[in-house]
């Protein structure tokens, strides 16, 4: 479970400082890193809701199946609801917000010890 904490909280981490840096290029510039952040972030946050939930069962491989896609699926129609419905969309901080979320869980797991 404290590795679930760690990906949460560097994931939370990563999503602000990236909205925070992109508010030195205007409010729009960080509403759109506030978008890629999200449509990162809530589904992995719904998972690991979803882990945490059944800590105590042991893990079957079509359940991890099920739940990956469920977090793929939000993805996706997140990413689909943001360039569909969001006109002022800044394509670069949506998209470096969303990578730097994305690959923030690597740096959870790799500073185990």
């Amino acid at each position: 479970m404290f590795a679930l904490r760690r990906v949460f909280f560097w994931q939370l981490a990563a999503w602000l400082v990236c909205i925070l840096v992109a508010f030195a290029a205007g409010v729009s510039v960080a509403l759109s890193a506030f978008l890629g952040g999200a449509v990162c972030a809530l589904p992995s946050f719904a998972v690991i809701g979803m882990l945490f939930l059944s800590r105590n069962k042991p893990a079957s491989p079509l359940g991890i199946f099920v739940v990956e896609f469920f977090k793929v699926s939000l993805t996706i129609f997140g990413f689909l609801c943001v360039a569909l419905f969001y006109r002022n969309l800044h394509w670069l901080s949506f998209i470096l917000t969303f990578s730097a979320v994305l690959l923030s869980h690597l740096f959870a797991l790799a500073g185990r010890s």
